[in-house]
């Protein structure tokens, strides 16, 4: 499996608990899912790709549903200021600012986003 790859197999099986599919070559073309490729739409064996606000939002209410939320905005409002490099008035532009960045109001980063939830979830990168 490509590096690129092995967060999100990370996320799909320890914080979504959902199958990651991967082609296994055998006598009846079985994906990892078990189910054979000729049964259902090619959809049926896709990964999610991590990279649209939809698999974003999925595992933010993963997280809320695991009572891990608290512990996750801690962890990213942490990263948020490390890269923060503007002075803020009020603590209101600063945490309007940080939920800006936390849902992806300014940009469509999603993929970063969804990559701080697997290390927040203690996967790490290799170097």
């Amino acid at each position: 499996m490509p590096e690129e790859m092995n967060w999100k197999k990370f996320l799909t099986d320890n914080v979504l608990h959902e199958v990651w599919h991967e082609p296994r070559i055998t006598e009846n073309s079985r994906c990892s899912c078990g189910r054979p490729y000729h049964l259902g739409t090619p959809y049926d064996h896709c990964n999610r790709r991590y990279d649209n606000e939809l698999d974003m939002m999925k595992l933010y209410r993963a997280i809320h549903w695991e009572g891990n939320w608290t512990a996750f905005t801690v962890y990213s409002n942490n990263i948020w200021w490390q890269n923060c490099d503007r002075p803020y008035d009020t603590v209101e532009q600063a945490m309007a600012d940080y939920n800006s960045y936390l849902l992806c109001f300014g940009d469509k980063d999603y993929e970063s986003r969804c990559k701080m939830v697997a290390k927040f979830y203690g996967w790490e990168e290799k170097k």
